[in-house]
Formats: structure tokens, C-alpha cells, sequence
């Protein structure tokens, strides 16, 4: 009897053993007295019974007014008995039945017994048959398949475990990487099956799997070649009529077509299966302790689409995550940037604003909608397919309320594309998107299932920043004139299924390499005719009637010309010998969207990696192809840029005239110096329409920078246009481009930016002072703190950043001082530190600003120089000073975690300090800086160097004397603030403005 149906039958307590037998478990018949149950707090039991048992699990049944409470009691008092079971309560009149289970956790589960949920049916199936642990261990997975608690965690853990195991189960011979690719092909492929398994489609049964799994092992049949390849391979491929008798002996499966259950271009290399034993632990431990949603599940109980993001980021090894800078999205703001997205295009093609023009999609304005009926919108680093399934359910829901499965199939084909480095994350978001399709399907009918479109026409491997003609002609080459034809080609590949599925895909792929061949002729024809330009210069006669001969420039330009010839010529011979190029080609893959200038939408969340992390070759790379890299790139990886900020570049170039960029980037790039040349680009070529720092999400974002919110049209500015900086359309807090455009977006509400746009009318600090970097060892190990003896006239305080407070320095660390007083290194040491450095000396060569002077030079070493000075922590909080004037304290060495600026004389120092420690200071300072995790803040030179610096302040008395209280230690910090906001001119709301900035008070006085 199946299991819905043997709920149904229940319409007394003697009934219940029959359900229990359907569970694979010994049925009983044993009444009880209730009145022994000893449940005070429970409302009447009017009947109790054992009901079966597995071993010595025991199911007890109770016939009571309130299922779910009694059962839970019950359960209590079997754990505190010590007693292992499940209990049972039934209201016969209401048809209403509750499952509890006695361990320290009492979760219980509800049904309705006239008409059960699949969700409540999936449940209590997973009570059923043995557990090798026996019956505690039978309790806790009863527990588990009923509360659903931490089943996320739980669950990431179980399938990191397993694919683990099933990697290692495969042969030795093939490579690492490749064995844990294949077998995490096969635990999607088996993940898939069990979302299909729910909608009642694997033969109408909720236990398909498992009892097909427990017949091959029975049998001794190996699962791989036995049960799952024919399944995949033999059955969810195929059409019924083109089914063999071991496909069609599964009995009524359909035909689901994707390309998820074709041979992979690694099963066809190694032809490996994985051992059965691995199988069933993976089924045991992973599949079957877990039940399964299409939607999402808001009571947190069962494994839904949504959460496969998560599997993702999780089975990915920590040191690949980081190096691909690849982290999840939350769903929230994945929607509120796609919602922003969508409004910005469809309001630029409307002519409304963003807020009304989201309003008319919402309300079904079909001038609105008809905007979106052929909108291109591209992930370029699509990692879990968060944001095209987000588009997915959202351009569906805007054109049919119900979200109907043609609508989405149609959305399929004609509207997201993606790419993706990593081969998995391409296979994740095909596995995400074609979820998102059957979750809208009928249940219980296979026949009825329409085939699923077939994504790898649009959702490609590959690597979005390597264009392969763009690197070597440092120009854009026009798309193909094929586009039209790849376009009907690629509709056509993404719909065909059964034996017009193969030629489909082969049409698309000729037509993608004619596509990239004419382009490259294209291309090679292009450097030709500069070569031969180059040399027909060289031929033109002087003004003396010499000939000019080929200069320096001319022979450069002719170097170039060749060298990319030869590059051009190899990709068109592998082209034509291997058919295959080097690189993804967004011109010759998506000819058809390029050839109407790109892609009407560009959104994603794309690798943030610092540049330190990057290959030295491919960062040479990303500076030979990228404008805004190159302008960011100094020497020094603090100067280096983000990896996203070639994203950023990238997704620019691919966005249509009128198109729209929305990005999550690391906030920094807003004030960044590395992002200047980016900043003017977008603000100068296009309107910027949100700017939203989003630094309350960081905990939800899961990364170690904040995230910032950019969302750009491809369009010339209105006058007078003023971003916003919130994300919703309509929210109108706004803040200033700067001119020139290329300088910091201070991304803070209205009062705050008039402020800081005020202080501009004073002198800036940098035009008195230059704030530096403390000094740098290159070998902290050898420097602070020796073990060894060295003469005490070279040991000096060293001063960390997080020694730093306002007006106050407490050194924690002792450095070797190897240079004079004017800053030049000792030619020789005095003996035991000549002793202490001397096993060091190789090491300390090899540093990376080691110039061939002596192994103990140290780096900056201006920063320690005996003369007044100003120090401050890099990182921190809020933005405190402290002034090193007098006495022993100009001997103090700042260290690199330190900023300095070094003043004339101690009043100034002074003064200066308690300048940078007014309220207004630490508000225009956090105003520009460059965020950090944790609610720190990164207070470099570039910010300190944009702040006021009124005339009369470095030799105000009043100022002077407040320092020198301070200094003391006295608090003085509210009058300092009132003398600041006067040499200022503050009025009170601006006052009010800058006092609620982060990072600005703190319960620590000064």
C-alpha cells in the first residue's frame, strides 16, 4: 500500500500498525493503560496501545484530543525513562495525526490523514526501514527526518563527506581533480533525481531510489553500470519510443532531456564507475536521511533549490573559495539588485523614472512588460546561479502571476545567459534553473512532462575576462555578422530533445566556430593592413627627397603588428585543425547579443581576489588588457586593484548602449585610489544611478570586505543627476559625483555630504603635510623582540597600530633600530647584533624591498625619525591620534600597521593631534575611507591627506592647550569638539549630521 494511501486508511488507533508496516517496520497490537502514561499536562488520552517495533524501537500509539501536544509529551517521557520509540497521536475526528521521537529533542510532525502533504509524506517515510546503529540510532535519524533542525548545516556536511568519499573511491589513475569532478557529477545527477523523486514523477513513487538501490545491492548488481547509468543514460535521455526493455522496466519515468543525464566529456575519457559500497553509504548517509523540496521551505524542514548555493560554496575546497574569490550571495540582496536592475532598464526605455517604472511591472503595465520580452541578462560570473534564478522567478512571476512552466521554459530560451570559470558552478546553475522549471509542474504525472531545455547553449564554461582577440589588438573587433542565424540556432538547440537534440547542438557549434574564424580573419586582415601602413610610411620621401627610412616608432608599431599576427595565425590554425579557440569568445559564442552591442542587463556579484593573491602572469595580463586595472596598478600590491575591478571593466564593455550594470563590488572601490580611472569611466560614459554601501549585509555576504551596490546605465547623464545611495528605486537619498570625477564617492546621506563638500573650502592637510606609512622590517620575526642579546642602544620602542589611542601610545613591542638619526642604515653592527642578524642574513636579501644594501636595512624609514610627529593606526574603529614630541618618545619606531606625519615642531604636533581627534575629523575621515571587516575602516594617507585643515588650527592656543590637557590624561573631548565646530563654522545640523556617523564616538574618552 503506499504510504498516502495507508494514511488515509487510518481512522482509529487499530489501525496505526498497519501504517507502521508500510514504514518496513514489525507491526503490534498491545493496549496500554493510559492513566500508567503519567501525562498531567496533556490534554485527555482516551485510548494507548504499542503499535510496532524495530528491534528495540518501540512504537507507541495514543488516540487523544491534541495530536501534536500529547505526542510530544509522550515522547518526553519515553527519553526520560530511557525508553527509544516514536510516538503516535491521533484525533480520529479531525483526522488529524502527529509523530514524535524520544530523544532530548521532541520535534513533531503533523498530517492531515485525509490529505497528507508530499512534505509530510516525505517526512515519515524516512522513519521506515533499519538503521546498522540500531534503535538509537534509528531515534536519531526519526529525530532528524522530523524537526529538520540544522538540516542545513547537517546536510552540507553530509555531502562534503560523501563526495570526499566517492572521490576517493575511484581509481588512482585518475587525477585528483578529475576524480572529484566525476563524482560530483554523479551526486547531482542523484540530487536532481531526488527533487523529481517528490513531484511523484520516478514511477509515482516517493521511494523509487531507495527501493531500486536496495534491489541492485540485494542482487549483487553493481549500482553505476547496473541501476543509475541506465537510468541516466538509457531513460531520463531518451524519449519513451526510443526506450530498451531495461529502460522501460523502470516502469513510468519521463523523458527529462537538459543535459545533465548525457555522458560527460570525463565519463567518455576514463569510463570509471564508482563501487557500490560508496553508493550505498552515499544513499545511507546523505539522500535518504534528508528530505527533499522543488520549493522553498519556509518551515526550514526539508532540502530545497534555494539551498543548493550554499552546497556549492561548501564543497568547494576553503583555499579555492578564497583564491576564486567566489562566496554566496544572500537572497535578499540578490533580489533588491536585480529589482534595481530591471527598473533602471525598463525606465530608461520608457522614459519614466525607476520607482514608477517598477511600479508599472508590478502592476502589469503592458508597455512596461513588453520591455522585458527580449531583455538579454548576463551573469558573467554566474558561480551558483543565484542571480539568473532570481531573474528567472522574477521576469516569470512579472509575466504570469502563477510562475507557469512554459513562461519559464520560453524565459529559458530567449533571456539569461551565464558563464563561469569553474565547470561545477556552470552544472549547479543549470541544476538550479531547471529546478526552478519543474517546481511549477503538476505533480504525479510523467507522461505529462514537457522535455527541459537544454541550457549549455546558454550557460557556458569558460572565462569571462580572457578575449582572446581584445588581448592582442588592444581594440574591439566587430561581431559577427552570423549573429542572426547563431541566434534562431541557439532557440533551436535549447528546445530540441530526442534525435534532433544532437544536431541541434552541432548546428549551434559550426555556426559559433564560422562566427569566430570570420572574426579572426577579420582581425588578421586589420594588422595586416596596419603592417603594411607601417611599412608604406617608412617608403614616403622627406621634405629633402630621402626616404624616411623605419624610426624607433615605426619599427615599434611593426613589431606589434607581427607579433600579433603570429598570435592571430596560431588561433586560426587550432581553430581550423582542433575547432576549437583558446578562450571563451563572448563574440563568437553570443554573436547574435553582440551584434546588437551587448547585453541589456549585466549582474552579478563577480570574484573579489586582491591582487596579491593573482599569478604575477596574469596580473601583467589583466594590466595589458584592462584600461582601468592598468590606471589602478602601481608598484606595491597596496596599490594593486581588486580582481572585481576587471569584472567591473568587462561587464562595462559588454553592456548595451542603454543597457544597464549592476554590480556587487567590494565597497572600497568607491574611494579607492586604484578605482579613480573606473569611477570617471562610469560616471563620464554612462549615468550612475545607485551607489549603495551595504555594510550592514556583511554578515549575511560572508566575505572579508563590505559590499558595495553599483548600478550604471549606459547612458549620457541628465544634468544635474545625483545618485542614490540605496538601492530601492525611488529612495531619495542621493550624494555627489565629484569633479573631476575620478576622486572618492562619499556614499553617505544628504546632511553628511554637504559637509564634507563644505570642508573643501579650506586648505586640505595635504597641502602642509605628507602622511606616510610607518616603518617596514620585511622580517618581523628578526626584528621585534629578539631572544637573543643585543646592545641596548639599538633596541628602541616599536609602535603597532593597536597600540594607538587618542592623545595616547602604549608601546608593546621592541625593534632593533640598525639606522642613524638622519635615517641612513649602520655600515657595520656592534657584535652580538652582528651575531643575532648573522643566521638571518639569506632571508633577509631575499625581501621584497631589499635593494643590495646590508641584510639589516630597514624599509621607510623616514616614519622613525627623532622629530615631532603624528601617528594613527591604519585599521581601525574610529580615526585617534597620538603625538610623539618630547623626551623618549621620539625615539619611539611606528611600524607599517602605523601612519605618520612628521611636523615642524612639537606645537604643531600637537595641535595636529588634537585636530585629527575632533568629532568632525573622525566623520569627514570615515566618510572616504576604505572599509574593512568588523566594523574597521582602513584611515591611509589618501584619506587623512583630503581632510580640512584650516589656517589658524596648527597654531591655535585654545586647541594647544586642550591637546595638553588630554595628554595628561583629563577628558576634555566635548570641548574639543565645540572648538572644532567653531573654527569650522558648524551649524547644528550639521553638527547632529557628522555626530552620527560610525566610527565617530565610542564609550572610550579622549
Amino acid at each position: 500500500m503506499h504510504l498516502d494511501r495507508a494514511l488515509f486508511a487510518v481512522h482509529a488507533l487499530h489501525d496505526l500498525p498497519q501504517l507502521v508496516a508500510e514504514l518496513g517496520h514489525e507491526p503490534l497490537w498491545a493496549p496500554l493503560d493510559p492513566a500508567g502514561l503519567l501525562l498531567p499536562e496533556s490534554p485527555a488520552i482516551t485510548a494507548a496501545a504499542v503499535v510496532g517495533q524495530a528491534g528495540e524501537f518501540t512504537w507507541l500509539g495514543l488516540a487523544c484530543v491534541d495530536p501534536a501536544r500529547t505526542a510530544r509529551s509522550a515522547a518526553r517521557r519515553l527519553a526520560e525513562r530511557g525508553r527509544v520509540g516514536a510516538v503516535i497521536g491521533l484525533h480520529a475526528e479531525s483526522r488529524r495525526l502527529a509523530v514524535s521521537a524520544s530523544l532530548d529533542r521532541t520535534p513533531v510532525l503533523e498530517i492531515d490523514l485525509v490529505k497528507p502533504s508530499r512534505h509530510a509524506t516525505s517526512c515519515l517515510a524516512r522513519l521506515g526501514g533499519a538503521e546498522p546503529g540500531g534503535a538509537l540510532a534509528l531515534a536519531a535519524r526519526a529525530v532528524e527526518a522530523l524537526s529538520g533542525e540544522r538540516i542545513g548545516r547537517h546536510f552540507f556536511l553530509a555531502f562534503q563527506a560523501t563526495l570526499d568519499r566517492m572521490a576517493s573511491a575511484l581509481p588512482i589513475g585518475v587525477p585528483g581533480r578529475e576524480r572529484r569532478a566525476l563524482a560530483l557529477l554523479q551526486l547531482t545527477r542523484v540530487l536532481f533525481l531526488y527533487f523529481v523523486q517528490v513531484k511523484g514523477w520516478l514511477n509515482g513513487s516517493d521511494r523509487f531510489l531507495r527501493e531500486r538501490l536496495d534491489d541492485c545491492l540485494i542482487h549483487r548488481r553493481s549500482v553505476h553500470r547496473d541501476l543509475l547509468a541506465p537510468l541516466f543514460f538509457g531513460t531520463l535521455n531518451q524519449p519513451p519510443a526510443a526506450r530498451g526493455l531495461a529502460a522501460r522496466a523502470f516502469g513510468r519515468v519521463p523523458f527529462l532531456n537538459g543535459g545533465l543525464f548525457e555522458p560527460h566529456p570525463l565519463e567518455r575519457l576514463h569510463r570509471v564507475a564508482i563501487p557500490s559500497d560508496a553508493w550505498r553509504d552515499a544513499f545511507d548517509i546523505l539522500f535518504e536521511r534528508y528530505h527533499f523540496t522543488v520549493v522553498e521551505d519556509a518551515a526550514g524542514c526539508a532540502i530545497a533549490p534555494d539551498m543548493l548555493g550554499r552546497v556549492f560554496e561548501g564543497v568547494m575546497e576553503p583555499v579555492a573559495r578564497r583564491a576564486s574569490g567566489t562566496y554566496y550571495t544572500p537572497p535578499a540582496m540578490v533580489h533588491d539588485l536585480l529589482d534595481a536592475g530591471l527598473a533602471a532598464f525598463v525606465a530608461g526605455r520608457i522614459g519614466d523614472s525607476e520607482a514608477n517604472a517598477l511600479r508599472r511591472l508590478e502592476q502589469g503595465d503592458p508597455v512596461a512588460l513588453a520591455q522585458l520580452e527580449q531583455i538579454a541578462i548576463l551573469d558573467p560570473a554566474v558561480g551558483s546561479g543565484a542571480f539568473l534564478l532570481a531573474a528567472l522567478e522574477r521576469l516569470a512571476t512579472l509575466r504570469s502571476p502563477g510562475g507557469m512552466p512554459t513562461i519559464r521554459r520560453q524565459i529559458l530560451a530567449r533571456n539569461l545567459y551565464g558563464v563561469d570559470l569553474n565547470p561545477a558552478a556552470v552544472r549547479l546553475t543549470e541544476l538550479r534553473l531547471w529546478l526552478a522549471v519543474i517546481a511549477v509542474e503538476p505533480d504525479g504525472n510523467p507522461e505529462s512532462v514537457t522535455p527541459l531545455p537544454n541550457l549549455d547553449a546558454f550557460v557556458r564554461q569558460g572565462d569571462s575576462l580572457r578575449d582572446p582577440l581584445r588581448l592582442i589588438l588592444r581594440y574591439p573587433v566587430r561581431a559577427s555578422r552570423l549573429g542572426a542565424r547563431l541566434g534562431g540556432a541557439r532557440h533551436a538547440a535549447a528546445m530540441a530533445s530526442g534525435p534532433f537534440k544532437r544536431e541541434a547542438a552541432r548546428q549551434l557549434r559550426q555556426l559559433e566556430l564560422d562566427a569566430a574564424g570570420e572574426r579572426l580573419a577579420r582581425a588578421i586582415a586589420d594588422l595586416e593592413c596596419r603592417a603594411h601602413e607601417c611599412l608604406a610610411d617608412g617608403r614616403e620621401r622627406t621634405l629633402l627627397g630621402e626616404r624616411r627610412g623605419l624610426d624607433r616608432a615605426l619599427r615599434r608599431d611593426l613589431a606589434k603588428c607581427r607579433d600579433g599576427l603570429r598570435a592571430l595565425r596560431a588561433l586560426r590554425r587550432r581553430l581550423t585543425v582542433d575547432g576549437e579557440l583558446p578562450a571563451f569568445d563572448f563574440d563568437s559564442a553570443f554573436a547574435d547579443v553582440m551584434a546588437r552591442g551587448g547585453f541589456d542587463l549585466v549582474i552579478g556579484n563577480p570574484p573579489w581576489v586582491r591582487a596579491e593573491a593573482l599569478p604575477t602572469t596574469f596580473r601583467q595580463e589583466l594590466r595589458d588588457r584592462f584600461r582601468w586595472w592598468r590606471a589602478g596598478s602601481g608598484r606595491g600590491f597596496r596599490h594593486q586593484p581588486d580582481l572585481a575591478l576587471a569584472f567591473l571593466e568587462r561587464g562595462w564593455e559588454l553592456t548595451a548602449p542603454g543597457g544597464v550594470l549592476a554590480f556587487l563590488v567590494p565597497a572600497k572601490l568607491a574611494t579607492a585610489a586604484y578605482g579613480a580611472v573606473a569611477r570617471a569611466a562610469l560616471a563620464l560614459q554612462g549615468t550612475v544611478l545607485a551607489a549603495a554601501d551595504l555594510a550592514a549585509a556583511e554578515e549575511g555576504f560572508r566575505a572579508t570586505v563590505y559590499p558595495l551596490a553599483i548600478v550604471t546605465r549606459r547612458a549620457a547623464a541628465p544634468a544635474g543627476h545625483r545618485p542614490r545611495t540605496a538601492l530601492a528605486p525611488g529612495d531619495r537619498a542621493s550624494f555627489g559625483i565629484p569633479s573631476p570625477p575620478e576622486g572618492p564617492w562619499i556614499i553617505v546621506r544628504d546632511p553628511v555630504q554637504d559637509s564634507i563638500n563644505a570642508f573643501r573650502e579650506f586648505p586640505s592637510i595635504a597641502a602642509r603635510f605628507t602622511p606616510r606609512l610607518g616603518v617596514k622590517t620585511g622580517a618581523n620575526h628578526v626584528f621585534l623582540n629578539p631572544t637573543s642579546p643585543v646592545e641596548p642602544e639599538l633596541l628602541r620602542p616599536a609602535i603597532r597600530g593597536r597600540d594607538i589611542r587618542a592623545f595616547a601610545i602604549s608601546p608593546t613591542a621592541r625593534i632593533i633600530w640598525t639606522h642613524d638619526r638622519a635615517g641612513g642604515v649602520m655600515s657595520q653592527l656592534p657584535p652580538r647584533a652582528a651575531a643575532h642578524f648573522g643566521p638571518h642574513a639569506r632571508a633577509l636579501a631575499r625581501r621584497k624591498d631589499a635593494n643590495g644594501g646590508p641584510p639589516w636595512q630597514l624599509f621607510r624609514v623616514v616614519a622613525g625619525r627623532p622629530t615631532p610627529r603624528v601617528v594613527w593606526a591604519d585599521l581601525a574603529v574610529r580615526l585617534e591620534a597620538a603625538a610623539l614630541v618630547d623626551g623618549p618618545s621620539l625615539a619611539w619606531i611606528p611600524l607599517n600597521s602605523c601612519y605618520v606625519m612628521c611636523c615642524s615642531d612639537s606645537e604643531e604636533a600637537v595641535a595636529l593631534t588634537a585636530w585629527l581627534n575632533t568629532m568632525w575629523m573622525r566623520a569627514a575621515a570615515r566618510a572616504v575611507t576604505d572599509p574593512a571587516s568588523g566594523g574597521y575602516a582602513r584611515f591611509n594617507a589618501r584619506a587623512i591627506s583630503t581632510l580640512p585643515l584650516p589656517a589658524p588650527v596648527t597654531s591655535h592656543p585654545d586647541l594647544l592647550a586642550l591637546a595638553r590637557i588630554a595628554i595628561n590624561g583629563t577628558p576634555v573631548q566635548a570641548e574639543l569638539d565645540e572648538l572644532g565646530a567653531t573654527i569650522l563654522g558648524l551649524n547644528r545640523r550639521t553638527r547632529q549630521a557628522l555626530a552620527n556617523v560610525v566610527g565617530v564616538r565610542s564609550a572610550r574618552g579622549c
